[in-house]
């Protein structure tokens, strides 16, 4: 597998450094031991693969109490008695690709829909200094569990517009956002030594309940789409322009 596209191996290398551990989600590859012992002191995980993209093979599994669970897949949502059970329908699915087990956050929502963040982090070419040269809300379309706008239809906001209709609307928009930027700002620095000369990262921020921060993911080659698709061009400028190197 590209090292690129190896979710694993960056989670791992972010996970070294102490400063990022409080931002990271507990992440273990999926195995019959790791996904008992996840569900059993979570009652919430994602099983995602390792090399996966846009949402695709994303299963949320929840303990429902009375021994019953529940595999959420894209707007379906199926229920198994026994947690071996669903251990085995997911292991048939997964068994052809490596996949992680992942501690589900439950995200901040916007009209009871959770939502996260894709937020560009960029250098100009034969600079060193990074900056948060883009950030969109993206809010999972209705009956879904992932953010992929396309996957989902879902829909993009304004991160300002996004946490003032949010179930954070009564913390202060402006700490949101300088620890958005703070934890995006220290993952790229972080990553910067596993991938030297690269100059461009999306990395998916959730916030939880609490407004705490969480990094769902790290992706070397962000698409712009949602830029192009908000009224106001101006991150979608600002990004190109960057990506030319000036």
């Amino acid at each position: 597998m590209n090292l690129s596209k190896n979710k694993w191996l960056k989670y791992k290398y972010l996970e070294h450094s102490s400063s990022l551990t409080p931002y990271l989600p507990r992440t273990k590859q999926f195995s019959h031991h790791n996904f008992q012992g996840m569900m059993n002191k979570y009652g919430q995980v994602i099983v995602k693969p390792i090399g996966g993209s846009r949402g695709r093979g994303v299963y949320q599994v929840t303990n429902l109490g009375e021994d019953l669970y529940e595999i959420h897949i894209e707007n379906r949502q199926l229920q198994f008695t026994g947690l071996d059970a669903a251990y085995r329908y997911l292991r048939e699915r997964t068994r052809h690709h490596s996949y992680m087990v992942q501690r589900l956050i439950t995200r901040a929502t916007v009209h009871g829909r959770p939502f996260d963040m894709r937020v560009i982090v960029q250098r100009r070419r034969h600079h060193s200094t990074w900056k948060v040269t883009g950030k969109v809300a993206k809010v999972v379309g209705q009956g879904y569990i992932v953010s992929n706008i396309e996957r989902s239809n879902g829909k993009l906001m304004q991160v300002s517009s996004a946490l003032s209709e949010s179930s954070l609307r009564d913390m202060s928009k402006t700490m949101l956002k300088h620890k958005i930027k703070h934890v995006a700002l220290r993952s790229v620095k972080r990553l910067d030594r596993l991938f030297p000369g690269h100059r461009i990262y999306g990395l998916d921020i959730g916030l939880d309940q609490e407004g705490h921060v969480w990094i769902i993911e790290a992706n070397l080659f962000p698409s712009r789409s949602h830029f192009r698709m908000l009224k106001d061009k101006s991150m979608y400028r600002r990004i190109s322009s960057y990506i030319r190197g000036y």
